[in-house]
């Protein structure tokens, strides 16, 4: 099996090919699938562009995630004006991992379960607010600034069993008891902003 095809050990492209990537990605998606929306009440476009989202994920430069997330703005802006009855249309912003951040639209039966994705900072009394980035820089953080946002925790399900001590340390986790009584334990890698745009 040929390793080097799941992994970015290879060298990355000139930028002019990765602007064309991220460029070509955004137009395959500016407008939401109705098709599979209406039969599975949900939609959602994530971060497919080669080679950052491989298995083994990779953090872009700054100046090419910028890039990226005006792609994700776009894409919901376009996606609300499509569908604006939607129950639930949001970019979910994830730092630092920023290759998990997708657009994500529900109707109907998945309403509910997407709302519910994340634990709200606001919400928990102990975590404290980070707000975006100042790498962002000026130009993206005014664009961002006109949205409605929600800081919330960005974290991993995973059985303590197979991650390293090491891991333990680096991450903060919480464990929880689920509806059913089984422990669950949640590892944090981030933050993830939920947003749209405000209402005009």
């Amino acid at each position: 099996m040929n390793r080097a095809a799941f992994t970015n050990r290879h060298k990355v492209r000139g930028w002019k090919t990765q602007i064309r990537r991220v460029e070509r990605w955004r137009q395959a998606h500016l407008t939401p699938d109705a098709a599979h929306l209406e039969h599975a009440d949900f939609d959602y476009c994530k971060l497919q562009i080669d080679p950052w989202n491989r298995l083994i994920r990779r953090q872009p430069p700054m100046w090419l995630a910028r890039n990226m997330i005006h792609g994700l703005l776009d894409i919901h802006e376009a996606w609300a004006a499509a569908t604006p009855d939607a129950g639930y249309s949001c970019v979910w912003l994830c730092w630092p991992k920023l290759m998990d951040s997708q657009v994500v639209m529900a109707q109907g039966s998945r309403v509910e379960w997407y709302a519910g994705m994340f634990r709200p900072v606001a919400e928990l009394g102990w975590a404290e607010p980070k707000g975006f980035p100042p790498q962002f820089g000026p130009a993206l953080l005014a664009r961002l600034n006109a949205w409605e946002w929600q800081e919330c925790l960005h974290e991993y399900p995973v059985d303590p069993a197979d991650i390293s001590a090491g891991q333990l340390r680096k991450y903060p986790s919480t464990t929880l008891t689920t509806e059913g009584g089984a422990s669950l334990t949640l590892l944090e890698v981030g933050r993830v902003w939920v947003g749209k745009r405000r209402a005009a």
